[in-house]
Order: C-alpha cells, then sequence, then structure tokens
C-alpha cells in the first residue's frame, strides 16, 4: 500500500466516528439518506475517504449500503457493533485537552506527537493533517507543525464568545432570515431526545457536536454562506478549547431548555425575540465557562 493509500484509510477510519458522532447529534432517522457530497463538504475531505468511512460504518451495522443508491441510516433497533475506537481520533481528543489547558504548543514535532499518543509516523502525519484541515495548525516549512496562536492565547475562547455575540443574533435580524419548518422540527426532536435522557447517555464530544449543529442550522436560514463558514471554523476551535467542559453535564440541560424557547419563536416568525434570546442563551454560556475557569474574567465592566 502507497503512502498515499496509507493517508486515506487513516483518514476514513477516523471520519466513520466523526460520521457516526453527527448522525447521533443530528438524531437522523433511520432511512435518512447519507449524501457523500454533503458529508464531504462537512468534514473538509473529498468523497473518497468518505465513502470508505461509511463502508466501515455500513460494517460495524451503523449504516446500509443499497446498490446505486447510496448510504442509509440503520433501524436504530437492529443490532449494531460499536465502532471501534480510532487511535487517531483518540489522540485529537487528547490533544484537545493538552491545548485547552496549554499544556502543549504552540510548536509540536511529530516525535512529540508520538510519544505523547503513542502513534505510528503515518498515525501523527493524519492526526496533524486533520488540524492543517480544521485550520488549527499550520505546517512548518522546516520541521513539524505550528498551533495556531489564537488557540494558545489566555482570551482565546473569550474572544470566540465575543465574535458569537455579534455573528448569531445579527444573523437572525437579517431581513429575509427564514428556517424552514423541517429544519425547526427535527432541531426540535433533537433537544426533547437531549432532555429525555440524551444528555446522560451520549458521550461529551457528541453533547458538543448536537449544540454546534444547532447554531449552524439556525445561521443557514440567514443565507449567507461566509457567515456560516465563519461559525463553523469558530466551532471547531471552540470544540479543542472547551473540550474539558464537555463532562458538565448539567448545563446541557439549560441550553437544551433555551434552544427550544429560541425555535419556538422563530416558528412564531418572531426574529427579533428570538435573537435576544440568543443574546441571552450566549452570555449565559460565557457566563457558564467562566465559572469553569475557562474564560479570565474580564479586567473592567463589559463594553456594549
Amino acid at each position: 500500500m502507497t503512502a498515499s493509500s496509507t493517508s486515506r484509510s487513516s483518514i476514513s477510519s477516523h471520519l466513520a466516528a466523526d460520521i457516526a458522532a453527527f448522525i447521533e447529534a443530528e438524531a437522523l432517522p433511520a432511512g435518512a439518506h447519507l449524501r457523500t457530497g454533503e458529508l464531504a463538504r462537512r468534514f473538509a475531505v473529498s468523497r473518497w475517504p468518505v465513502e470508505q468511512a461509511l463502508k466501515q460504518l455500513a460494517e460495524a451495522g451503523r449504516v446500509r449500503h443499497e446498490p446505486n443508491r447510496g448510504f442509509f441510516v440503520h433501524d436504530a433497533s437492529s443490532a449494531a457493533q460499536p465502532v471501534a475506537q480510532d487511535p487517531i481520533h483518540a489522540a485529537y481528543l487528547k490533544l484537545a485537552s493538552l491545548l485547552a489547558s496549554r499544556a502543549i504548543g504552540p510548536r509540536v514535532t511529530e516525535q512529540e506527537l508520538r510519544d505523547r499518543f503513542a502513534l505510528t509516523k503515518r498515525q501523527a502525519a493524519d492526526l496533524m493533517g486533520r488540524m492543517i484541515r480544521e485550520g488549527i495548525a499550520e505546517k512548518r516549512a522546516g520541521y513539524g507543525w505550528d498551533i495556531n496562536t489564537e488557540l494558545t492565547a489566555p482570551d482565546a475562547l473569550a474572544h470566540t464568545t465575543q465574535l458569537r455575540l455579534i455573528l448569531e443574533p445579527g444573523a437572525l435580524r437579517l431581513p429575509g432570515y427564514r428556517l424552514p419548518p423541517e429544519d425547526i422540527a427535527r432541531l426540535r426532536r433533537v433537544e426533547h431526545d437531549l432532555l429525555d435522557g440524551g444528555i446522560d447517555r451520549a458521550p461529551p464530544d457528541t453533547l458538543y457536536l448536537r449544540g454546534a449543529q444547532f447554531h449552524e442550522t439556525l445561521m443557514t436560514g440567514a443565507g449567507n454562506p461566509f457567515m456560516l463558514q465563519t461559525l463553523v471554523r469558530v466551532n471547531r476551535l471552540r470544540r479543542l478549547l472547551t473540550y474539558q467542559a464537555m463532562e458538565d453535564r448539567e448545563r446541557y440541560y439549560r441550553q437544551a431548555r433555551q434552544h427550544l424557547r429560541i425555535l419556538d419563536l422563530l416558528e412564531t416568525g418572531d426574529c427579533e425575540g428570538a435573537a435576544r434570546e440568543m443574546e441571552n442563551h450566549l452570555r449565559q454560556v460565557r457566563d457558564s465557562l467562566s465559572a469553569l475557569g475557562f474564560i479570565l474574567p474580564p479586567d473592567g465592566p463589559e463594553r456594549s
């Protein structure tokens, strides 16, 4: 097997875990069509590793393949084998914790990654390839990788929250904002599933993805692809910065109820009310992270 094919195989391996988490986060029903093009755009890869990842999920019983039609979510009631933990995905989550505590970076080497996470040379390169695709790291001209400085700055998470407070309520206030009723219904099902026990059952990474996809879906109603791309990138960075905070399950109950209130307002066409509720929601998210020590307290009063 060539180095290129080995790399693509590794990419598809961790993609399988990400796609499985995506299916859970979106609460996709049995029979939902998993389009390779849409998944490739979401995960910023080509179609080939997505197809390989879906084949792995089909072998594990998570999805089913229909010749000449594609891949579909399997009946959740059927027996399904768990997807094996991919060492690259496991290292990614461990690296998230180290980045959040600034115990690693801003420069990392292949040997450092191999020693810390028990990776092979190829696995270390694939791990950092994922970081590069997500805009978190850059390959150095000589040796190793540079972690983006916004991840290592003490106020990085505060800056992402500040941006979201400007971006997300602003999107809801744009003229012509509209979220299709079927999207509202789907998001409402996800939030009710969380409140009905999903928060206690789901792994931390899945909980984060469910929240991120709620906000990204709301952003699609603005019809501005640049605003959506900005939020997607911010959410990828926040996934690393807040990974240690994902174990705080209680705040997910508060957030799910707030999400439902926003959906109720959007359903009635009250976009201004939804924008104000979003502002309150994001401020409470910020305050929760501050109480957990993930956002440093401001030096002075908050500027309006």
